[in-house]
């Protein structure tokens, strides 16, 4: 299992604008869906936002073809050059879609991001070879190694153990992060641990991808790991 098992809580601008400090305390990133946001909020009001929450954040853009959800506003790399300038520093995230040759954010390489590398489908899975090439293709970055993230669609139970073996598979020589869309896939975002994956994806509003489950919810399916106290208490105490 990894040393840790941290929760991304995805948010746009719906759910943020009431988004308080106490509401986040089971959370060690929150992940900013830009493409979930309206250019003047990015612009005007996103940075103080995010640091009066005071919380790692990781920058995603989907584009529409890419996303389960319906976007606010296509941006380009100009839009975003203001947040790139504010929260870059390693303490940061930011998401680069490994199946896209093109992003929104310019020269993503040589900043100080941790790069979670991504890889979505919304109708199939994804075989170890596949991830393979991907993680060895994928671009050279500036701090740290980064994390490769592969969420896919599975048909049934059966397809989401096989997708999550191949993840524990991957984890011996990469920092991972697995995810299995849709009901069949519920596991993978609960104990995903189990499989060597580092991360998992909730939601503090309406789901942005299929499956995604609330805070509350992962809390009851995983009393162990809280035991009485929120996670972030838990790591800090050891």
């Amino acid at each position: 299992m990894p040393e840790s098992y941290k929760i991304i809580a995805t948010v746009g601008e719906d759910d943020i604008r009431n988004l308080q400090k106490k509401d986040t305390k089971d959370i060690d990133v929150i992940e900013v869906r830009l493409d979930l946001f309206s250019r003047n909020y990015i612009q005007k009001e996103m940075k103080k936002k995010i640091k009066s929450l005071g919380l790692p954040a990781l920058f995603t853009y989907r584009r529409a073809e890419d996303s389960s959800v319906k976007s606010y506003v296509k941006l380009f790399p100009e839009d975003v050059e203001g947040i790139l300038k504010d929260f870059n520093d390693n303490s940061n995230y930011l998401d680069i879609e490994l199946n896209r040759e093109d992003t929104i954010f310019t020269n993503y390489e040589q900043l100080n991001f941790r790069i979670i590398y991504s890889y979505h489908s919304f109708k199939k899975s994804i075989y170890a070879k596949e991830m393979k090439e991907f993680i060895q293709n994928s671009r050279p970055v500036k701090k740290k190694n980064p994390i490769f993230k592969f969420a896919i669609t599975p048909e049934d139970i059966q397809e989401t153990a096989e997708f999550m073996n191949d993840i524990k598979l991957l984890a011996k020589t990469n920092t991972m992060i697995g995810i299995c869309m849709g009901e069949s896939g519920i596991i993978s975002r609960v104990f995903g641990d189990h499989f060597n994956s580092s991360y998992t994806y909730m939601t503090l509003g309406e789901p942005k991808a299929p499956g995604q489950i609330s805070i509350e919810t992962f809390r009851k399916f995983r009393s162990d790991l809280f035991k009485g106290s929120t996670l972030k208490e838990q790591k800090e105490e050891e």
